[in-house]
């Protein structure tokens, strides 16, 4: 498969770090760039459109367009990623196009996808057009597996519908938890070739168990270096290139009373201590 574009774009960049919006959940859009640029973050991964029932995100839309660049630009920081565009049985990709494009006018690099179709041969086409419809819009995709999404719940998983899409924009997103919680290794990851990879997302948590029902976890994580998630191993595992996200989103931290930039600060230097104690190798 070809070099992946998000790649190429980043390696120049000594491992790019973005903030990403859930490590700050009680952020405006606005705010959470404030909050990255404070934190050291060279970008921020963000929403623009939000279809999780129950769950309500940060959202930047047409209206908060203006502010939102404004604070990019005064800030100086950029957008990574953005949030994100599930693939299931009755997806409509036309829905998709509008805050695609928006992010585009952001700057973004690439458009977040899970695929919670479990059929197969569907999944693969919808991922494929997808694929497609981002590429129009100057943007690369990311498939995120997890044990929380059917279609996609392992990384066997997404390297084989990666395979099968076989479009120069389409990459592979490693989030430590979900490798964990899928039951994957950082030596799996060691394996696959640097062309599968658009990003990766440090966090840690307890146990290593496999698990299919973690919501409450992955919206409830650990500071790096302070579970058990093998996080060095994944850095090192990883081509060095890939660029990093955090995403420690705090329940505890935040019913606490710890703000959101404070834990963003304690995530953004966990994770740079471990990025610094890491032998890259490719």
């Amino acid at each position: 498969m070809g070099r992946n574009p998000v790649v190429r774009e980043l390696e120049a960049m000594p491992r790019p770090l973005a903030l990403h919006q859930i490590t700050a959940m009680e952020a405006s859009p606005e705010e959470l760039v404030s909050i990255a640029a404070a934190v050291g973050c060279d970008r921020v991964c963000i929403f623009v459109y939000s279809p999780a029932a129950g769950i309500s995100f940060p959202v930047v839309t047409r209206a908060t367009k203006a502010a939102f660049l404004g604070r990019l630009r005064g800030e100086g920081v950029g957008v990574a990623n953005l949030e994100y565009f599930p693939i299931t049985a009755e997806t409509d990709l036309d829905a998709y196009r509008a805050p695609l494009e928006l992010g585009a006018e952001l700057g973004a690099c690439l458009a977040v996808t899970h695929v919670h179709d479990a059929e197969e041969d569907r999944a693969a086409d919808t991922l494929g057009r997808f694929a497609d419809l981002a590429a129009e819009c100057g943007l690369a995709i990311g498939l995120e597996f997890m044990g929380l999404s059917p279609g996609c719940n392992s990384l066997a998983r997404a390297v084989r519908l990666i395979d099968r899409i076989d479009r120069p924009n389409a990459g592979i997103a490693v989030d430590a938890l979900h490798l964990v919680r899928t039951g994957g290794t950082p030596a799996e990851v060691a394996a696959l070739a640097p062309a599968y990879f658009a990003y990766s997302q440090i966090c840690d948590g307890h146990g290593l168990a496999p698990s299919s029902d973690y919501l409450p976890e992955a919206l409830d994580r650990v500071m790096p270096g302070e579970g058990d998630f093998p996080l060095l191993a994944l850095i090192e595992a990883l081509p060095e290139a890939t660029a990093l996200d955090v995403e420690v989103p705090s329940v505890r931290l935040a019913a606490d009373g710890v703000p959101a930039l404070e834990r963003a600060r304690r995530a953004v230097v966990a994770a740079r201590r471990l990025i610094e104690s890491a032998r890259l190798t490719r």
